[in-house]
């Protein structure tokens, strides 16, 4: 049976801001949502962790090998029967042991809001090192070569720091909308050796940090960030050709469409038709990817977007706007194309490939985002 535990208090401090956290560490910090608008929170504690009041520094002891239920309740947080005024930190004790929520350990801070609408924000506040932990096997195996590893920490490293920003509540969030954080289960040597030895490295143009975007497989050609989502391009961003990944297995894909659905999609987009009597590629980008279809119906002729296409149907079957044919077969059409994901920035598969043949991570990443420079944020 679950144990629910009741707080114990553990001091008071004689004002807000003078209960010390720890020392800073080193380099940047960053905050990372790991949930959004949630309903409650399981909190399981494997060593003692203390709930601080962020506005009193108040400090309370969460006993360990304990289960709590966190809440929101009025404009305070529940914690096992006990209110506490909202936001309250999660810390870690002194030793090795972390935070776990819902199956995830988290090495920095968490931070827990009430929002007015009686859910909770949930926040992890730690050092851009530490994050990479924890971002690099959530996006590359860590089996692939080093290298591509070592490319893969620079990308990330890069692309966190761009969307650093006071001004915020938080900086980035932990899905796949952005770079996929999983907290720091899945640490090891290779991961490690990966992070530290790039430590502190971005790339910039014309000293800017770019927006270092990533992907599974380019299916032979990068996609020009303008092309993908009308943002205006930088050589870095503008779409190499890309020889090295013809060997993956998501270099090539399938996938049927059926007319019946296929209608309804172009109705949704404001069309009156009731049947599709044809479907083609309407315009191309300069990488060959498909940038709008066009259906030929009894209601007239009706285009497209590719992006919006693949965000109706799912971007998992419907990998990439990469489409190479399209095939009109007995109930629907069958779409024929290379690579998965949407193109832009440095393909994993293509750098796990280059690194294979011996490529140092500085080639590869000068491959991908040519132009930019590689140098320490400090």
């Amino acid at each position: 049976m679950k144990r629910i535990l009741a707080l114990a208090l553990l001091f008071i401090c004689s004002a807000p801001g003078r209960c010390a956290d720890g020392a800073e560490e080193n380099g940047p910090r960053i905050r990372v949502a790991i949930s959004l608008s949630a309903p409650s929170l399981n909190l399981k504690t494997s060593a003692r962790i203390y709930a601080q009041e962020v506005k009193t520094g108040q400090k309370y002891l969460l006993l360990e090998n304990a289960a709590y239920e966190v809440r929101a309740a009025g404009k305070g947080i529940a914690v096992a029967g006990q209110e506490l005024s909202s936001p309250i930190k999660l810390l870690a004790s002194d030793g090795e042991e972390r935070i776990r929520l819902g199956g995830n350990l988290y090495k920095g801070d968490i931070l827990i809001k009430a929002t007015p609408e009686g859910r909770l924000d949930i926040i992890e506040y730690l050092s851009l090192e530490d994050y990479l932990y924890g971002v690099l096997p959530s996006e590359m195996s860590s089996d692939w070569p080093l290298e591509a590893l070592k490319a893969q920490a620079v990308a990330s490293r890069t692309y966190a720091m761009k969307f650093i920003n006071p001004a915020r509540d938080y900086d980035i969030t932990n899905g796949a909308e952005m770079q996929v954080y999983n907290g720091t289960n899945k640490i090891n040597s290779r991961i490690i050796e990966a992070v530290n030895s790039t430590r502190g490295e971005v790339l910039k143009y014309k000293g800017k940090l770019i927006t270092a975007f990533f992907h599974a497989c380019c299916g032979g050609h990068t996609a020009s960030v303008k092309s993908a989502w009308g943002e205006d391009v930088i050589k870095p961003l503008y779409g190499v050709p890309d020889p090295f990944c013809s060997a993956s297995s998501h270099y090539r894909w399938e996938y049927f469409l059926s007319s019946v659905d296929l209608l309804k999609f172009i109705q949704s987009q404001g069309s009156t038709a009731l049947k599709i009597k044809s479907m083609k590629i309407n315009q191309k980008d300069r990488s060959g990817r498909a940038a709008s279809f066009r259906f030929t119906t009894d209601a007239g002729p009706k285009v497209v977007q590719t992006t919006d296409l693949r965000k109706r149907f799912g971007t998992y079957e419907f990998r990439s706007t990469y489409i190479t044919r399209i095939a009109s077969v007995k109930g629907g059409y069958e779409l024929t194309g290379r690579g998965w994901g949407h193109g832009v920035g440095m393909c994993q598969e293509g750098a796990k490939y280059m690194a294979q043949k011996g490529k140092p991570y500085k080639k590869i990443l000068r491959h991908y985002y040519p132009g930019a420079a590689i140098i320490d944020y400090e």
